[in-house]
C-alpha cells in the first residue's frame, strides 16, 4: 500500500534541516515531504502591490507542488504550514527609528528598529499584512483541493526559527543553514522535546485548547517577538490525524 503525503510548506531550508529526519524515524506511516519557498507567503505582495488573497495563495502552492512532483489531492493525508512570527502582533508604535544600527532590520524582545521613516512605515504595512494573512489562516482547517478536503494547520516559531533554537532573533543569513546543521548534531534528546520547552500553554490541554491560546498568547503585546512555537503541536496533530 503506497503511504500518503504529509506535505509541510516552510520559509526556509533550515526548517526541513531541523525537522525532516526526526518526522521521517517517527511518523513512518506517512511520507514527509518538504515543500521549501524561500520567502515567506503571508508577506508576499503580487505585482500591482495588490494585498492577494492568502487562501489564494497557499492553495496555489499546494497546486504547484502536487503538479510538479506528480501527486494528486487523494494523495495528500494534510498539508503542515510552518511561520515565522516576526513580531508581526506588535502594536506600531514598537517598530521603531532608530539610525546608527548595522542592520537594516533589528530584533529585540520589546521592538524591532529600522534605519529610516520609510522603512518604519514599510514594516508597519508588512506586519499588518502578515498579522491579518495568519489570523485567515489559523482559522482555516482544511483546503479543497480539486473537491477534495485536505486538513491544514498553520503554526509559527517565535521570533523566527533561529531564535527559538539558538535564541538569536538577527541571525546572518549565510550563517543558518550551517548553524541548523550543527544544532541538530550536538541537540541531545529528541527535537519535539526540545521544542516543548517554548510551548507558551499548559500542554495538559486539549489539542484544539492548545492550539487556540497559543495563537491568542502570540497576539498579545509583543510576545510574536519572544522566544516561542507552537511547532510542538505538530506532532501531536500528525500523530491524531495522520498515524492511524
Amino acid at each position: 500500500m503506497t503511504k500518503k503525503v504529509l506535505l509541510i510548506i516552510v520559509e526556509g531550508q533550515t526548517e526541513q534541516i531541523v525537522l525532516e529526519d526526526y518526522l521521517d524515524e517517527h511518523f513512518g506511516n506517512s511520507t514527509i515531504r518538504f515543500d521549501v519557498q524561500r520567502e515567506d507567503i503571508l508577506t508576499k505582495w503580487d505585482a500591482k502591490k495588490n494585498i492577494p488573497n492568502i487562501k489564494n495563495s497557499v492553495g496555489r502552492v499546494i497546486h504547484n507542488y502536487l503538479q510538479k512532483y506528480k501527486f494528486l489531492a487523494q494523495d495528500l493525508t494534510a498539508v503542515v504550514h510552518i511561520t515565522d512570527a516576526d513580531g508581526c502582533f506588535i502594536a506600531p508604535e514598537f517598530v521603531q527609528v532608530k539610525s546608527d544600527i548595522e542592520q537594516n532590520l533589528y530584533y529585540t524582545e520589546d521592538a524591532i528598529f529600522v534605519k529610516t521613516e520609510k522603512r518604519k512605515e514599510q514594516i508597519e504595512q508588512r506586519n499588518e499584512m502578515k498579522a491579518n494573512n495568519a489570523k485567515i489562516l489559523m482559522a482555516h482547517d482544511h483546503f479543497s483541493i480539486n473537491r477534495l478536503k485536505v486538513p491544514y494547520q498553520l503554526f509559527y516559531f517565535s521570533t523566527n526559527l533561529e531564535h527559538v533554537l539558538w535564541n538569536e532573533r538577527n541571525e546572518v543569513a549565510t550563517e543558518k543553514i550551517h548553524k541548523a546543521d550543527t544544532f541538530i548534531d550536538n541537540l541531545s534528546g529528541s527535537i519535539e522535546e526540545f521544542l516543548g520547552e517554548f510551548l507558551p500553554v499548559n500542554p495538559a490541554l486539549s489539542y484544539r485548547e492548545k492550539m487556540k491560546k497559543s495563537w491568542t498568547f502570540l497576539m498579545e503585546g509583543c510576545n510574536s517577538l519572544q522566544r516561542g512555537t507552537n511547532v510542538p503541536l505538530l506532532f501531536e496533530m500528525i500523530k491524531s490525524n495522520v498515524q492511524k
